[in-house]
């Protein structure tokens, strides 16, 4: 993993949750295949009721609520689903406004991100659990759904224990050695992890329990919706605390005893104040409807009373928390069935009280009786048919209790309590289509009541959009959903026995009361928070069915339902929010950090912010859809839905805008990041969280505020940020205010002290970044994300080894985090600990050909047994998965817009209107056939780029080529489709492919998804203009040539060029140095700064500031000295601010992105057949030709053009800097005593006829087949040694261990180390090795060039074809020897073509080699290598490489003529 990657938790809310992505086993989802414990999450926050134990006739109290399971979903099994992945920062720079780079996961799991939102934590006063990922699984002893636990050894904890006992984790009873599910699942004790705020988690099912910060509630994102499975209860009321419990929980209404009398106007008493008081009071039953028989009860009875509220009254019913004894209850039974038979079996509220009864003693066959006898007399009689769905499923006849629950929704769409338990028994099934069609069905069935139930009642305007919200009917949703036998027919003549009878229900007439058409729904205004909780609960299942636009649209309904749709829409609201909390006058100066502008960022501190609700509904912030519902703590917890749908919808928005989302095609914010803080707030004031907190701070980092931005910061000193690194009133300043008061909500919190900490490691804060990394990690020790960042950041402070453990612990908690392993895989590469390395299998190829196994012992891989394995292989294998789900990355996007509309938008100028028509045709045609196909998002994002760059050629020929003043060109920049979101880059990054066993188009593919999330990020940033930038005036007559780079301090790319940007002929080229970074005030960044002709120290700047002063300085070609390397800024190159950018010297290899117009190699750097075969790279017609992102097996690597030197292309300035550069160069003779002396001065030990050979790379670029080379080399030469560096120094006894096992003690012994030297003196002391054994997996680049100029031999291996890492040594040392009969000689000597090869002509070279050890000639050798010697010492002076006049010549022909063919439109490759 490349050191400076900092994993970050991505936008987060309930749906991201591991309880929403767990595989979904249905017949929806043919291909999952999961524990059926996965995903139940169980709620013990319900008032307890009694439950007779069967086995000793006892009472024990199960919870109300009973085991509440949430919907089991995957997008594992979806095939065009864009790939989830984990945001970092990646060696090309900040990406996506701060954050770029998406790892994808490499298990079916959803993995998370750099930053991570999150809906709900554990308690703030227990400890972080993660639970393991194999599950010892038992069959319940006893039905599912029944609401008893038959192990008697147990009890049900209450809430009190479930929030107080530490071993209680989230629906579980804790033993000392297992934690029992009350399904009878087991698992072995082990760390456990409650209901988590997190997306990371991707271990077992993990389940939700409510979260308390400071004591006090804070619900889930989803609110617990639906207990399936569950009893039924004796009162139809909502209870004291309506469908909700003191704690906040939701739980839904059960089935009753009675009739729903608001589909009753006979029953009596119901609008009277006596009864509505009786209901509310939750104490007594309600009377009878009037319509049914009525028991005989005496005039005055001594006990019973003299109706039946007292009777039922007297039957033992009290208040759920006062449970009466069984024996009541079975006196309560006879009593009742007494009366019932004295009503002649009429009296249907007394038998649905006895069915109750008969249930909570667990006789579900009496109670199954009871609820039979009530639908022989009502057969439509909804209740009932609800209860007896209870309890089929107790006796587990599943089959027939959702034949009844389909049967009772049928009837009653509006009864809740039947569609919450259908809804949960289809989510037990892992059946969540169909959850979510039954929901659907509910929607349109009351948005059609509100027509047949009152006519003349004049609809709402806000109620338009959702009653014409889906424009199919009921007949064509029946026949097009797998729902279709509940969908309520509406005939089209009135029949008699029709439920659509003129707004009859079976001869029951439609209630009296008056729905609130205001939220366009047939329903009470006190049901309001239930049917919001039933959609919210719809939009997290789409959201894990992968249809975010869906999700998104059930987040709204469910917002505006919240407002009592005051609002037109969700945009409305939004604007509202906006509107009030830019009025600066309303808010506390010292709180609003900046006026609102056009599209600028409203930035709020926490405390401002926490008022948006009580502006946007003023005066107190109360939710008007929420006034009526019945109790306080059922409105705190309908406030606390509406909540997290806004953190939700945030999210999905946040996904499309700056990540890969859910798909690559989700909704999107108009206005980004502007609209998404909006909802941030809005949610965050409604109920303050930590977890909205971190979505907040996570979105205020990514942003650069615009120069033109008002702060109001007042003086407040708390405001003032004291953070090095920090500016007052930034984003960034604001962020760490929302961390820190997410963490004063809950001090616990690992996912904040894990975003907190990477948000310190990206403003260079790498030790305030550990802090907080272990924060995390001592919350929660298995918290892998921050073990991965902990791993990541103590590895730049070089503690190689506490990296790999903190790796190791981060792979044992989640074997399947990709990042992880990877970042284990590369860290234990870069100390060369191969055990259990593996390798992977490629016979017939120079590909990985040795492997290790776990023991450490070597393999050939071209063994026809063997197969690749180990953790190489399992790198290998996630690249390969993420590369193929990476290829549907948008596609579909073509569906979305209007493709005719952008074409248009790129349709370009042209002088003859029929060849325009002409191009438009070809364009479209290709285009269309791009439709529904691999790559399609890539090759749309590419042609708006080509569009982009052609525009400006365009514009620079009609001012200054064409001169046309009369004509007018549209500059606006070609956009992006809306729906189209960023891509995820692989986990492997370019960088790290140098020293991967991969393919070419392995490589190239990886290289070409992050330049296209460069791309999409950079076309997406709101600073971006909405016109090209203007292209420069003509040369006059220099060419500006920019320069950026983040290396221009004490750093190889400064050692090799430090001279190059004084060296430009005034004449011909003007150098514009942009140095990314400070200044080091090493001696290299002081010659830069002085002989550069303009410098620029942009190191605070933004990246459109950068962008912008490129554009000032009429640059004409833009030079990349980055590439993929740490501390890049691609994203000013993905802008386009000038009309040729190319790149070279920074990074090894292609960057595969379209703006990179250039590479600068040479023939043996590039060789011809890597290219694309495609080379014109100019206008649209190309780009649709070029088969750029086609799906082909073809292994070329390079579809940039590219410009081929005379000679080497390698830039190296020792001819200027080196430190005898200064000095006169010593004859032969004095240097051979010199060198002599240096050696002995080294290894005073070293016998004297001992040659020496030697590699001074670091020991990540060793590899098995490598070093297994060098150890037969050393086997095989007694009197050889090998010199390698503690680079780092871990890597040694690594070496040496293995060289123990391979080879033996005395070849083992033959090995030496020593520590790296200052630049100076490595370069000096590289004369004593006698031949340098180069890497072939990943050649000595700099250290090449060292080598060379010291005038050592160097023997290198071109492994790849394909990989110009591998090649580069060639190319140097090719251009180090002199041209002429001895140089190509020596070129075949040093410059081998296979592994084999290799150790012969080393072997050779060495044995041919001669120092006497006695007499005058002391020191003074013989044979092949000394000629070597002397051939590279004396032609220093004249060779080509070490010419740096003669290289930036070249360089400055190489620039001549690209820009000459940019302005003639002609493209291909360029040989100078």
């Amino acid at each position: 993993m490349h050191p400076d990657v900092a994993y970050r938790l991505q936008p987060h809310s309930f749906l991201d949750s591991p309880a929403f992505t767990r595989t979904l086993a249905s017949r929806d989802n043919p291909c999952a295949a999961r524990p059926p414990t996965e995903g139940f999450a169980i709620n013990y926050d319900a008032e307890p009721f009694p439950v007779l134990h069967e086995q000793n006739q006892r009472i024990v109290t199960a919870p109300r609520s009973a085991f509440h399971r949430v919907p089991v979903l995957s997008r594992s099994s979806q095939p065009h689903i864009a790939e989830h992945m984990l945001r970092r920062k990646t060696p090309n720079g900040t990406l996506a406004a701060g954050y770029d780079g998406s790892s994808g996961e490499w298990a079916d799991r959803r993995p998370a991100s750099k930053h991570l939102l999150m809906p709900i934590s554990s308690s703030a006063t227990n400890e972080h659990f993660r639970p393991k990922a194999n599950w010892k699984e038992t069959r319940p002893p006893y039905a599912e759904g029944s609401v008893h636990h038959r192990n008697s050894s147990q009890r049900v904890q209450t809430v009190q224990d479930h929030h107080h006992d530490p071993r209680h984790v989230s629906g579980h009873f804790a033993t000392d050695n297992a934690i029992v599910s009350p399904y009878g699942k087991s698992r072995e004790n082990s760390s456990f992890n409650p209901g988590i705020d997190s997306v990371l988690f991707q271990g077992s099912p993990v389940h939700q329990n409510d979260r308390y910060v400071r004591g006090q509630h804070e619900p889930m994102v989803m609110q617990p919706m639906w207990p399936p499975c569950m009893g039924i209860t004796s009162l139809n009321h909502p209870g004291p605390y309506g469908p909700y419990w003191p704690n906040g929980a939701f739980v839904p209404y059960r089935p009753a005893p009675i009739s729903d009398t608001r589909f009753n106007p006979l029953a009596s008493g119901l609008g009277t104040p006596e009864t509505l008081q009786h209901r509310q009071s939750g104490l007594r039953f309600f009377p009878a409807a009037s319509h049914t028989v009525t028991p005989h009860v005496e005039d005055t009875p001594p006990a019973h009373g003299s109706s039946n509220a007292s009777a039922a009254a007297q039957v033992g019913m009290q208040t759920p928390t006062e449970p009466p004894p069984a024996a009541a209850a079975v006196t309560a039974i006879e009593l009742l069935s007494r009366l019932c038979q004295e009503s002649g079996w009429e009296w249907i509220d007394g038998m649905l009280l006895g069915g109750c009864l008969a249930y909570g003693l667990g006789d579900f066959r009496k109670a199954l009786k009871w609820y039979t006898k009530v639908l022989s007399c009502d057969s439509n009689n909804v209740e009932a048919m609800s209860n007896t769905a209870a309890t089929l499923l107790s006796l587990e006849r599943r089959q027939e209790a959702e034949e009844y629950w389909l049967r009772s929704v049928r009837l009653r769409p509006s009864y809740f309590e039947a569609v919450e338990h259908l809804v949960g028994l289809y989510c037990e099934d892992h059946r969540g289509k169909e959850a979510v069609q039954l929901i659907e069905f509910v929607e349109r069935s009351l948005q059609e009541d509100i027509v047949s139930a009152s006519p003349t009642q004049p609809i709402q305007s806000t109620s338009l959009r959702l009653v014409a919200a889906d424009s199919r009917n009921v007949e064509e949703h029946r026949q097009t959903t797998g729902l279709g036998n509940i969908y309520p027919r509406r005939p089209e003549s009135t029949k008699s026995d029709s439920i659509w009878n003129e707004g009859r229900l079976e001869g029951r007439r439609w209630a009296t009361y008056q729905p609130s058409y205001s939220i366009g729904y047939a329903i009470p205004s006190s049901d309001n928070g239930r049917l919001l909780s039933l959609i919210h609960g719809k939009g997290n299942m789409l959201y894990a069915l992968g249809n975010n636009a869906g999700a998104a649209r059930a987040f709204e309904d469910a917002i505006l339902i919240g407002s009592q749709r005051q609002h037109l829409g969700i945009r409305s609201l939004i604007a509202q929010i906006l509107t009030v909390v830019a009025q600066e006058p309303d808010w506390d100066s010292k709180s609003f950090c900046n006026k609102s502008e056009a599209d600028e960022p409203v930035l709020l501190w926490p405390e401002a912010a926490l008022q948006t609700s009580s502006r946007v509904f003023p005066p107190h912030g109360d939710l008007p859809g929420l006034t009526d519902v019945p109790s306080n703590m059922a409105r705190r917890a309908g406030v606390s839905v509406v909540s997290n749908s806004l953190l939700s919808l945030a999210k999905i928005y946040q996904d499309g805008m700056s990540s890969s989302g859910a798909t690559a095609t989700g909704p999107r914010a108009t206005s980004g990041v502007q609209e998404i803080l909006a909802l941030y707030y809005l949610s965050l004031s409604l109920q303050p969280s930590p977890s909205t907190a971190n979505n907040v701070g996570i979105l205020l980092a990514s942003i650069q505020q615009p120069a033109s931005a008002k702060w109001v910061l007042g003086s407040k000193a708390s405001q003032v940020s004291d953070v090095p690194g920090v500016v007052p009133g930034s984003g960034i300043d604001l962020a760490l205010a929302y961390y820190n008061y997410g963490l004063k909500l809950d001090p616990r919190h690992a996912h904040l002290y894990t975003n907190l900490g990477s948000l310190f490691k990206d403003i260079g804060q790498l030790s305030a970044a550990i802090k907080m990394y272990e924060k995390a990690v001592h919350c929660d020790g298995n918290f892998d994300i921050a073990l991965a960042n902990l791993a990541n950041a103590v590895k730049d402070q070089g503690r190689i080894s506490d990296a790999i453990e903190y790796y190791r612990r981060a792979v044992t908690a989640n074997p399947d985090f990709a990042e992880a392993v990877c970042g284990l895989a590369n860290a234990l590469n870069s100390v060369c600990n191969w055990h259990g390395r593996g390798g992977v299998r490629s016979l017939g190829a120079n590909r990985d050909r040795w492997h290790v196994g776990m023991e450490g012992m070597l393999y050939d891989g071209f063994a026809t047994s063997s197969t690749g394995s180990g953790w190489i292989e399992r790198v290998v294998a996630i690249v390969d998965k993420q590369l193929c789900d990476g290829e549907a990355w948008g596609k579909g996007v073509l569906h979305s817009i209007d493709l005719d509309a952008l074409l248009q938008q790129l349709r370009l100028s042209c002088n003859r209107p029929s060849k325009q028509n002409q191009i438009y045709a070809v364009l479209r045609k290709a285009v269309q056939e791009w439709s529904d196909k691999s790559w399609e998002g890539a090759k749309v994002v590419r042609l708006v780029e080509r569009a982009t760059k052609r525009l400006i050629w365009q514009l620079y020929r009609s001012r200054y080529i064409v001169r046309r003043p009369g004509q007018s060109l549209d500059k606006s920049r070609p956009q992006l489709p809306a729906t189209l979101a960023i891509p995820a880059a692989p986990t492997v990054l370019p960088f790290h492919t140098f020293t991967c066993p991969l393919l070419g188009k392995q490589i190239r593919k990886i290289s070409q998804r992050n330049g296209l999330r460069i791309s999409c990020s950079t076309l997406r940033a709101a600073w971006l203009p909405r016109h090209v930038y203007e292209p420069p005036s003509p040369p006059r007559p220099q060419l500006n040539v920019g320069y950026v780079s983040s290396d221009f301090n004490n750093h190889p790319l400064a050692h090799l060029m430090q001279s190059v940007f004084g060296l430009h002929d005034p004449q011909r080229v003007k150098a514009f140095c942009y140095a990314t970074t400070a200044s080091d005030g090493s001696v290299h960044r002081q010659q830069i700064e002085r002989e550069a002709p303009v410098f620029y120290d942009t190191s605070t700047w933004s990246i459109d500031h950068l962008v912008s002063q490129i554009v000032k300085d009429e640059v004409h070609i833009l030079v990349n000295l980055n590439g993929y390397t740490r501390g890049a800024k691609n994203e000013v190159f993905a802008a386009r601010p000038a009309p040729v950018q190319m790149s070279f010297m920074g990074f090894a290899g292609t960057l595969g992105a379209e703006w990179c117009d250039y590479l600068l190699a040479d023939k043996i750097a590039i060789p011809s057949q890597t290219l694309r075969p495609y080379r014109q790279n100019v206008d649209l017609i190309d780009q649709t030709k070029d088969g750029n992102n086609d799906n082909d097996d073809s292994q070329w690597v390079y579809g940039e053009n590219v410009i081929f030197t005379r000679d080497t292309f390698f830039c190296c300035d020792h001819r200027q800097s080196a430190p005898d550069a200064r000095e006169p160069q010593l004859p032969w003779a004095q240097e051979q005593k010199r060198r002599w002396k240096m050696r002995k001065d080294l290894f005073p030990h070293l016998p004297d006829d001992t040659i020496i050979l030697g590699n001074f790379n670091q020991l990540y670029k060793i590899e098995p087949t490598t070093f297994r080379t060098w150890l037969r080399i050393l086997s095989r030469t007694p009197k050889a040694i090998l010199w390698l560096l503690r680079f780092p120094d871990l890597g040694e006894a690594n070496l040496r261990e293995t060289a123990l096992l391979w080879v033996g003690v005395e070849v083992a012994s033959r090995i030496y180390f020593t520590d790296v030297a200052p630049k100076h003196q490595h370069i000096s002391r590289a004369r004593i090795c006698d031949l340098f054994l180069d890497t072939p997996e990943c050649n000595a680049h700099t250290t090449a060039a060292d080598v060379l100029w010291s005038g050592t031999p160097l023997l290198t291996f071109p492994r790849y074809e394909y990989k110009m890492c591998s090649r580069m040594a060639a190319s140097i040392l090719s251009g180090a020897l002199p041209k002429t009969a001895d140089g190509d000689r020596a070129r075949e000597d040093l410059i081998v073509h296979s592994d084999e090869d290799y150790e012969e002509h080393a072997i050779e070279l060495v044995t041919d080699m001669l120092y006497p050890v006695r007499g005058a000639s002391v020191g003074i050798g013989r044979g092949r290598l000394v000629e070597l010697r002397k051939l590279l010492y004396e032609g220093r002076w004249t060779s080509t490489l070490f010419d740096t006049r003669r290289w930036v010549g070249d360089l400055e022909m190489a620039y001549e003529k690209a820009w000459g063919n940019w302005v003639a439109g002609i493209g291909g490759d360029i040989w100078l």
